[in-house]
This record gives C-alpha cells, structure tokens and sequence, in this order.
C-alpha cells in the first residue's frame, strides 16, 4: 500500500511549484526588498497582477478609492495577503491538474474555500500567530485527496463511502491508511513551502492534540466545519468538536455560527476571482 509520502512524491514529479511562489517568498522574507521590488516581479505575471488588482478593488478589502496600479495594490492588499494570492491561484493550477471525474469536484471546490474563508475568520478571532496563513492552510488542506483521486481511483471511491457513522476522517484511515491532509503535508513539505504553511496539518485529525495546542484545535475546527458544511445531511458543525477543543482555540460557538456565515457570504466572491 502507498504511503502519504509517496502518493506526494508521485505529485511532485508531475506538477511542480511555480517559480513565481518562490520568487516572491524570498522577497518576503528579505529585509532589503520593497514594495516596488515585490510590484516589479508582480507586473512579470499578467494573470496575476489581474488577481491582485481584483483583490485590491474586492469586497474583501473596501478601500476607499480605486486601486489602479500594482505598487498600490501591493500597499493595500500587503505582503503575506498577496503570497496567499499566489499559492491561492497555485492551488487553483493544481487543482486543475489533478482533477479526477471519481470525486465530485464541486464539493471539493467548495469545501476548500469554504476551508479557506472559515480558517481566516476564526484565525483572526483566535488571535494565533501570523493567522493569515490560515487561509492558505486551509484552501489546500485537502489537495491530497486529488492526488490519491487521480493515483489509486479506487481507494479514492472507497473513501467517499460516507454515512452517518463513520466520518470522512475515519473512512480515509481506515482505507489508506493515512487521512488526505497527510498527503497534503507530504506535498507541501515536498514543495519546499514555510513550515508554518503546513506543520499544523498532521495534527488536524489528532484529537488528542486538539485539547493541549490552539493551532491544533483550530485546525480540527476549521476540517470539520467545512466539511460539516458541504455534506450538512451527514454531521452539524459542532457535532465532532468538543466544547474543551473550542475553548482550547480561544473560540465560542457564536463564532462558529459567525465563520460559517463569513464563509457562505464570501464564497462565491472568492471562486470568481481565483476561476475569473
């Protein structure tokens, strides 16, 4: 049987992180670039400086005027908003590459940026560190679920068996194994990305670690919303969270009710800029 890392292995050999993610990481992460550095390497990609221009104008940021250049929209959108851009339209290629007719693509589309939006809402009530990376952890929290669609078909069916009594996590260990955001982290690891991009994924169906780590307990939150959300006849959000692993999160059930509103509210918002 495969392992998550060599289903990720598989994945790297086959789809391979744009040069672009790492350019503008590096330029992040150096104290000598500026925002005009960042714009230029923007500018080389017209796709994206669409996106982020989009981005800079949407809903999601409300800035009182137009913003009609990339050095602007850098300025209002920021550094680590316009990397989650990056790996967010990275994730939208890959997701495109690994597409699979055996799992139904828009439920995966939807509990992804169902993912993503939740994650940056209770991230930011949660007050966790650098907790805009939420939204990215969550927009590919479950790429490896294509990865094992597109390898071993098979399995990826035999995964999707869902009911009542058995949750999705259960069915993907009982399976593979392994649950998907493994894989997912085996990939990203892979890639080359920032640990904090992916550490906390191993731990988002460790219930134990849920209790005694906030960045665990918001992780398990977050899986289990989204999913709660795209299949809302087979579990209710707070079925699977123990009131002990919200508080441990630094979260209430109201904020739940808020996130999943936030999610729904900003969902078709966000498909349209990343499929625009």
């Amino acid at each position: 049987m495969l392992s998550a890392q060599d289903y990720a292995l598989g994945a790297t050999q086959s789809f391979a992180l744009p040069e672009i993610c790492v350019q503008i990481r590096s330029l992040l992460d150096s104290n000598n670039a500026s925002t005009d550095d960042i714009a230029k390497l923007v500018s080389t990609d017209p796709a994206l400086s669409s996106k982020l221009l989009q981005l800079a104008n949407s809903a999601l940021f409300r800035f009182e005027s137009q913003v009609d250049n990339i050095s602007k929209a850098v300025n209002v959108v920021g550094g680590e908003a316009l990397y989650n851009l990056v790996m967010a339209e990275t994730a939208c290629s890959a997701f495109e590459h690994f597409s699979s007719d055996v799992i139904d693509l828009k439920r995966f589309w939807l509990q992804s940026i169902y993912a993503a939006l939740v994650a940056k809402h209770l991230a930011k009530i949660a007050k966790t560190r650098t907790s805009a990376r939420f939204f990215v952890i969550g927009l590919l929290h479950n790429i490896g679920e294509l990865i094992v669609a597109v390898q071993t078909p098979a399995l990826a069916i035999a995964c999707n068996q869902y009911d009542p009594q058995i949750p999705p996590w259960k069915r993907q260990k009982s399976v593979l194994g392994f649950h998907y955001t493994d894989c997912t982290y085996a990939l990203l690891q892979q890639w080359g990305l920032p640990g904090h991009l992916y550490q906390v994924l191993p731990n988002t169906n460790n219930e134990s670690a849920a209790y005694t780590s906030q960045e665990a307990s918001l992780m398990f939150t977050i899986y289990r919303i989204a999913i709660a959300m795209v299949a809302p006849e087979n579990m209710s959000p707070l079925s699977s969270i123990h009131p002990l692993i919200l508080r441990k999160a630094g979260l209430e059930e109201q904020d739940i009710t808020d996130g999943i509103k936030f999610a729904h509210m900003e969902a078709q918002t966000m498909i349209g800029l990343l499929k625009g």
